[in-house]
């Protein structure tokens, strides 16, 4: 089995408490997200071909994420430093800071965003990265490291606060215009999959309201090494 179908067979089994992730991971082409695996070690390597990709894929009509599977990137330092590479491009900004609990650890928050157009000017998409590192909450320990994000055009309103979008993420990909085989993604099954959605996550995490799945949070890290490598003070 390859590392992309290891990733998606992973995505719908139900510590994923996302239940529209789980429906994607069946046939993400159906729900516009493109998957594809980077098979280079050398994280700045990773870094320019993810630059690249999304640049080619945020005007392609259709796209709407993409999913990167990277079997090579196996260490929590490796993804570091990738996604700290990714800022030479300026479309792409990092932050870090250290994690409020719950839980309570070492930990922290880092945070990937890349700018889409947005009417007159850019939204930030937030990207979010998977993988077998214990430091992650159980709802992102896939067997690969995997780094996601939207791509496509911002919803005008969020989908979850229903207020102008200030942000983008993968929650902006609507279901409702999804043209797939024997599913009827109407307003009220949306809805119905919203709180399935919010109960299986809360499930998943132990009932606590851990700020390592938060959709702002693109991974953790322990605080040293986030000091060790110059993006925490």
């Amino acid at each position: 089995m390859s590392a992309v179908d290891e990733y998606l067979k992973w995505r719908r089994e139900p510590a994923i408490g996302c239940v529209f992730a789980r429906a994607m991971s069946h046939a993400p082409s159906d729900y516009g997200q493109v998957v594809e695996e980077i098979v280079h070690d050398n994280p700045a390597t990773v870094a320019a071909t993810i630059v690249t990709r999304v640049q080619q894929l945020v005007p392609e009509p259709g796209v709407l994420a993409v999913a990167f599977v990277l079997p090579s990137i196996g260490t929590l330092e490796s993804l570091l430093a990738m996604v700290l590479a990714l800022p030479a491009d300026p479309t792409w900004h990092v932050d870090a800071w250290e994690l409020d609990p719950p839980p309570k650890t070492d930990l922290a928050a880092i945070r990937v965003v890349r700018d889409l157009p947005f009417g007159n000017g850019t939204l930030p998409s937030e990207a979010l990265a998977l993988g077998n590192f214990e430091v992650f909450p159980k709802t992102r320990r896939a067997p690969h490291t995997a780094f996601e994000i939207y791509v496509g055009e911002p919803a005008p309103h969020d989908p979850k606060e229903h207020k102008p979008s200030t942000k983008a993420n993968l929650a902006h990909i609507d279901f409702r215009d999804r043209n797939v085989i024997n599913r009827d993604y109407t307003q009220a099954a949306v809805d119905t999959m919203w709180e399935k959605s919010k109960a299986g996550r809360l499930s998943s995490l132990g009932g606590i309201d851990d700020k390592r799945a938060k959709a702002k949070v693109t991974f953790v890290v322990p605080t040293a090494l986030a000091k060790k490598m110059g993006c925490l003070s």
